[in-house]
């Protein structure tokens, strides 16, 4: 929340009336009794809330807007739900088979994961698999896992305890339940009171007092030999766990595409920009990013479709979402 307070700052400084922006911190029961409040709000005649936003999980986004929905004396509110993903990647065999590599690693695991528009589905054509899992993992083994302070880290810490269990348990699903195949990482990375980490030295190029021992530290997980149904597949893990799989034409992996509940992302790779923009505008998601990967201008409009949620971020959208237009009509005559 650091950027947020800041952000309070920022506008106190430069004069904005106090009470205009207001940050409230908690964890998740905190914000289960804001949407109570507000939900009890909406039955008086003094509602004065116009417009809800929320950045979350679908689960809470859903009942945000059921209370949203409940407002029966007043007004009815702008509403925005940024909610969660499952990605796909589409990577087709005349691609610049490096970049694509370089981007899918960043579409997985940039922030640790903990990203809702990351391209986790990775469907890879057939002739090409092979060498992408080879140099896929050949790369991912040279990150570095250390302090997110450090400019040498490539991949910190886990947001929580909970975020990196829920990691590992998925990991398990994968394994165990859905007997996909893991073939890197999926295991929590430790250190040592002297920053060794799982007992080899760790060259973290900081100062000896960042103990790193406590750290909820994970290795990206890489699972090949999975299926569309699997639970890893289907659902939203919000961490480092790709899931690879094959295909062997255009039509074939648009269906498996968009065969999901979520529609934020998706992600193309191919030297054939016929075909880029054929597949483009066939994928039902909300970005689509043509060799490349989660890459995101304030200019750009940034929504989700199905359950990824409703309204728009960014761009002309989002500021003409926080207004009202109004039409007034003068006969001068």
């Amino acid at each position: 929340p650091s950027t947020t307070l800041l952000l309070a700052q920022l506008y106190e400084e430069s004069g904005v009336p106090p009470g205009a922006f207001q940050v409230i911190l908690g964890n998740g029961e905190t914000g289960k009794e804001l949407i109570e409040q507000y939900s009890n709000s909406l039955q008086s005649s003094y509602n004065t809330i116009g417009k809800i936003t929320f950045t979350g999980s679908v689960e809470t986004g859903r009942h945000i807007a059921v209370a949203s929905s409940q407002n029966t004396k007043t007004h009815f509110h702008e509403l925005n739900l940024e909610l969660g993903g499952k990605s796909p990647i589409i990577i087709f065999d005349d691609c610049n088979l490096n970049e694509a590599i370089t981007h899918t690693m960043n579409a997985n695991w940039y922030s640790n994961g903990q990203v809702c528009s990351n391209g986790t589905r990775v469907y890879v054509h057939t002739s090409i698999y092979d060498t992408f899992i080879r140099k896929l993992v050949e790369q991912t083994s040279k990150l570095n896992i250390g302090h997110p302070m450090n400019e040498k880290t490539d991949i910190g810490p886990m947001i929580s305890k909970e975020q990196m269990e829920k990691v590992l348990e998925y990991v398990d699903i994968g394994i165990n339940v859905d007997g996909a195949n893991l073939i890197y990482g999926g295991e929590r990375v430790t250190f040592d009171n002297n920053n060794n980490q799982n007992g080899n030295i760790h060259d973290d190029g900081h100062d000896d007092d960042m103990d790193l021992s406590n750290g909820y530290f994970l290795s990206p997980a890489i699972f090949t030999d999975c299926d569309d149904n699997m639970r890893i597949v289907k659902e939203e893990v919000f961490g480092m766990l790709m899931s690879v799989m094959t295909f062997d034409d255009e039509d074939e992996v648009l269906r498996r595409a968009n065969d999901t509940d979520y529609g934020l992302g998706a992600g193309i790779f191919t030297n054939d920009i016929k075909r880029a923009h054929r597949v483009a505008a066939n994928l039902k998601a909300g970005t689509v990013w043509i060799n490349n990967y989660n890459l995101s201008q304030v200019q750009m409009p940034w929504s989700g479709i199905k359950q990824s949620g409703i309204g728009s971020e960014n761009g002309i959208d989002a500021q003409n979402s926080w207004t009202t237009q109004k039409l007034i009509y003068v006969d001068t005559q």
